[in-house]
């Protein structure tokens, strides 16, 4: 008799997500060579445990997940700030976000001809770094003067004569809003409520060039380690934003906090339990 298998996404993690999968036929299982064996994708948990140890180990002063950028919209799955003393009380140095993605597909709105605009769009960055090497050639000029080593080389290239950099960034700026305009990514962006923005995907699903510009990648490895493959710019954030933001990580934390001290919160009533135990190894 055929059986029914149940798939659940991991990604999302809510029971809404669980499909029912029809009946197949039951097949021998597949004898494969040691060295051919594929290491299992990651999963949510897996990745987002990932996203906040490399997190954590820049020393935080707060971190939350599912935390809204705006009053309850547009959540992003990990959210943390800095702050540092100045005299008796504290100052919001930065706050950063980060959205975990499984699938390239999850970056960019439904778009018929995608896969087109980001091969172009690989090529016009490309391009641009090779415009940008014959700037420095060209215009000496317009290197910052006040940097000491070469790995920490600025240029301001903007200011370029060349006619060909300038058409070049055009044309990068309008391939990236035909395919973010309207995305999630970009929504949040809009939010200005981070200094820097990144988002992770497993190693390999994702090319930075086929991010928009400013937004940061990080690779996670299947042994859950990070690599950062493209740094993030610094976005427009003002205080006041920094300020919303990280409120809005502190009430993304109540419930945890909660939980984790034995309080429960249920729709209709607060209870209190005895406090969650740690496994022991």
């Amino acid at each position: 008799m055929s059986k029914k298998q149940i798939s659940f996404d991991l990604f999302e993690g809510t029971q809404e997500d669980i499909h029912e999968i029809p009946p197949q036929e039951e097949k021998a299982p597949e004898v494969i060579p040691e060295k051919e064996k594929v290491i299992p994708g990651l999963t949510a948990l897996k990745m987002k445990q990932a996203v906040l140890q490399w997190m954590a180990k820049q020393n935080p002063s707060g971190i939350a997940t599912k935390v809204a950028t705006r009053i309850s919209k547009y959540q992003v799955d990990v959210a943390a700030f800095w702050s540092v003393p100045t005299g008796t009380r504290r100052r919001i140095e930065k706050t950063v976000l980060v959205e975990i993605r499984n699938d390239r597909d999850h970056c960019w709105p439904d778009c018929s001809n995608r896969e087109t605009i980001l091969q172009k769009l690989r090529e016009l960055k490309s391009e641009k770094l090779s415009i940008e090497k014959l700037i420095e050639k060209a215009e000496p000029y317009l290197k910052a003067s006040d940097t000491l080593f070469e790995e920490f080389e600025c240029w301001d290239y903007d200011k370029s004569e060349s006619t060909d950099y300038h058409r070049c960034l055009r044309d990068i700026e309008e391939l990236q809003h035909s395919l973010y305009k309207g995305s999630r990514l970009e929504l949040i962006r809009q939010s200005h409520t981070a200094d820097y923005i990144y988002i992770a995907f497993p190693e390999g699903t994702i090319h930075a060039d086929e991010l928009i510009d400013g937004i940061g990648l990080l690779a996670i490895k299947d042994n859950l380690e990070i690599e950062e493959i493209k740094t993030p710019d610094a976005l427009i954030c003002n205080p006041e934003n920094r300020s919303h933001i990280v409120q809005n990580i502190a009430i993304a934390s109540k419930k945890n906090s909660l939980f984790a001290n034995g309080v429960n919160m249920s729709k209709d009533k607060i209870f209190i339990t005895n406090p969650p135990r740690r496994r022991r190894k």
